[in-house]
């Protein structure tokens, strides 16, 4: 195994412990906790798996991070509250970043 493939099979154990926490938060949410609590979390990991992606030129990946991030950043600006419909779509952004690591 090359030095990369060894980076990239960092990347993805790492991403499995993200895409977690951010799954855990995100039900959190859902479960009726208040959102303030989870939002950085949340944030952090969908940032750290931007990162990540970014540095194996894995655009879509960045991309779709990126947007799920300015919604993470509404929600901590109080421009967006964690309303159902919210939290929902936001639930569904977590699939697709998980189904984007995993391809």
């Amino acid at each position: 195994m090359s030095g990369l493939d060894e980076f990239k099979a960092t990347f993805f154990q790492e991403c499995a412990d993200l895409l977690s926490s951010m799954e855990n938060g995100l039900m959190a949410i859902d479960s009726g906790e208040t959102a303030g609590q989870h939002i950085d979390s949340i944030f952090r990991a969908v940032h750290s798996v931007k990162g990540g992606a970014g540095a194996f030129n894995f655009n879509h990946m960045v991309g779709f991070a990126h947007a799920f991030e300015t919604v993470l950043d509404h929600l901590r600006q109080g421009k967006l509250q964690a309303e159902e419909e919210v939290v929902d779509t936001m639930l569904r952004a977590g699939d697709i970043l998980a189904d984007l690591v995993g391809m």
